[in-house]
C-alpha cells in the first residue's frame, strides 16, 4: 500500500525526468549544449569570451579589407601620375632637340603645363574614406593662401587692391570674425567661398564687380578663379544655391551677418561670422583699392582643416590597450610641389634639360611610393589570412564547448 510520501517522491522523480527530457529536446532542437547558465556555468563563461573574440576577428578582417582598399586606391592614383610623367618626359626630350624653334617649344610647353596640372588634380582627387593619401599637409590651402591673422592685424586698417584673387583664408574653428570694407566709391565687394567652390557670401556673377574681371558665368569663374593658387580644390565647381547677398544666414552651423553690396550708395560693407566650421576663402572682387579693417576673438588652427588628415593605422590584432598592433599607412605626397616639378617648363633647351632631370627624380619617387603600397598590401593580406585562421580556430573551440553532442 502506497503512502503519501511515496506518491510525493514518485511525482518529484517524474518531474525531474520530464525536466531532463525537455532539456535534452531543447539541446537537440537548438543545436546548442548550453542554453542557460545552469547547463554549464563555466562553459558558458568561456563560450561568451570566445564569441567576443570571434566577432572581433571578423571586424579585424573588415578593417584589413578597408586598409587594402586604401592602399590600392593610392597606388592607382600613383600609377596614373607615373603615366603623365612619362608623357611629360617625352615632351622634355622632344623640346631638347635643337631643331625646334621657340614657337615649337611654346606649343610643347602648353601640353606640358596641362599635364602638370593633371598630376596635381590626381593628388588632390585621390580620396579614400575622407583621406588624401597623395597630398602633404604643406600642399593644403594654407600653402597657397595666407591665414587671416597672417595677412591682417586685428583692429588695424589695411589698404589693398581688389581683383580676381584670394586675399586670405579663415581657418576652421575661428570665432568672432568681423570685416569692415570701404571701397572709396568703387564697386569692390566682399566674397566668401568654400574650398569646393560654394559661394557663401557676396554678390552674384551678374554683378558689375565680377564683370570688370571678365567673369560672367560659372565656366568663367571655374576657369579663371577656382585655382589651387587661390586655395580651391582642383575639382571645385561653382555653386550659388545657398548664396546670401545680405542679412543673416547660416551655413554648415556658422552664422553670417552681411550688410550686402554698398554700391551704389555708401560703398561700405560689413561681415561678421560667429564661428567657422570649415576653412573659408575671402576675396574682394572689383577693380579698385579699398580699406579693410578686421577683428577676431580667436583664429582656428591648421589642424582644424578637414583636408589635413594624415596617414592611417589599420588594426591588426584582437588585443586591446597597450598590446594593440597596427599596420601604418603613411601619406605618399605626389603633387607638383612635393615631386619638385612645379617650376619646370620647356621654354628653352636649358629649361627642358632641367625638367628632364626633375621628372626622372619624380618618377623614382613615385616608384618608391608604389613599392611601399605594394609591400603594405602584401602585409595586410598576410595579416588577413592569419586572422582568418585564428578566427576559424576560435570558432572550432567555441563549437566544441557549446554544440550539442547528438551521439
Amino acid at each position: 500500500m502506497f503512502s503519501l510520501s511515496n506518491l510525493n517522491t514518485a511525482a518529484i522523480a517524474n518531474t525531474f525526468k520530464n525536466s531532463q527530457l525537455n532539456a535534452s529536446l531543447e539541446k537537440l532542437s537548438s543545436g546548442s549544449r548550453i542554453n542557460r547558465a545552469a547547463d554549464d556555468s563555466a562553459g558558458l563563461q568561456i563560450a561568451t569570451r570566445l564569441a567576443s573574440s570571434r566577432s572581433a576577428h571578423s571586424q579585424i578582417n573588415r578593417n584589413l579589407n578597408d586598409g587594402i582598399s586604401y592602399a590600392q586606391t593610392a597606388d592607382t592614383g600613383l600609377q596614373e601620375s607615373a603615366a603623365l610623367l612619362q608623357r611629360m618626359r617625352v615632351l622634355a626630350v622632344q623640346a631638347q632637340n635643337g631643331i625646334n624653334s621657340d614657337s615649337d617649344r611654346a606649343a610643347l610647353n602648353k601640353e606640358f603645363n596641362q599635364l602638370k596640372n593633371a598630376v596635381n588634380a590626381i593628388a588632390f582627387n585621390t580620396e579614400v574614406f575622407n583621406r588624401l593619401p597623395l597630398v602633404d599637409d604643406n600642399d593644403l590651402l594654407s600653402s597657397y593662401v595666407s591665414s587671416f591673422d597672417d595677412v591682417f592685424t586685428a583692429g588695424q586698417t589695411t589698404s589693398m587692391e581688389s581683383g580676381l584673387r584670394s586675399i586670405a583664408y579663415i581657418p576652421a574653428g575661428s570665432k568672432g570674425i568681423s570685416i569692415s570694407l570701404d571701397s572709396f566709391g568703387a564697386d569692390d565687394d566682399i566674397q566668401v567661398f568654400k574650398t569646393n567652390g560654394e559661394h557663401v557670401i557676396g554678390t552674384p556673377l551678374s554683378d558689375g564687380a565680377w564683370g570688370v574681371n571678365d567673369i560672367n558665368n560659372a565656366n568663367d569663374i571655374e576657369d579663371s578663379f577656382f585655382l589651387e593658387t587661390n586655395g580651391y580644390q582642383p575639382n571645385a565647381t561653382y555653386d550659388d544655391s545657398n548664396l546670401s547677398t545680405s542679412g543673416v544666414s547660416t551655413h554648415n552651423g556658422a552664422t553670417f551677418t552681411f550688410s550686402g553690396d554698398g554700391h551704389p550708395g555708401t560703398y561700405l560693407e560689413s561681415l561678421t561670422i560667429d564661428e567657422t566650421s570649415e576653412p573659408l576663402i575671402i576675396s574682394v572682387v572689383g577693380n579698385g583699392y579699398f580699406n579693410i579693417t578686421v577683428g577676431w576673438d580667436s583664429i582656428g588652427t591648421q589642424g582644424s582643416n578637414p583636408f589635413s588628415l594624415g596617414g592611417v593605422n589599420i588594426t591588426d590584432s584582437n588585443q586591446l590597450g597597450v598590446g594593440t598592433e597596427y599596420i601604418s599607412l603613411d601619406k605618399t605626397p605626389a603633387t607638383m610641389t612635393t615631386l619638385g616639378i612645379e617650376t619646370t617648363s620647356l621654354e628653352t633647351q636649358t629649361s627642358a634639360e632641367d625638367a628632364l632631370a626633375r621628372i626622372d627624380s619624380a618618377l623614382e619617387e613615385i616608384g618608391e611610393s608604389r613599392a611601399y603600397y605594394g609591400a603594405k598590401i602584401n602585409q595586410m593580406y598576410s595579416a588577413y589570412k592569419q586572422n582568418a585562421i585564428m578566427n576559424e580556430n576560435v570558432s572550432a573551440a567555441s563549437s566544441r564547448i557549446t554544440d550539442t553532442d547528438y551521439a
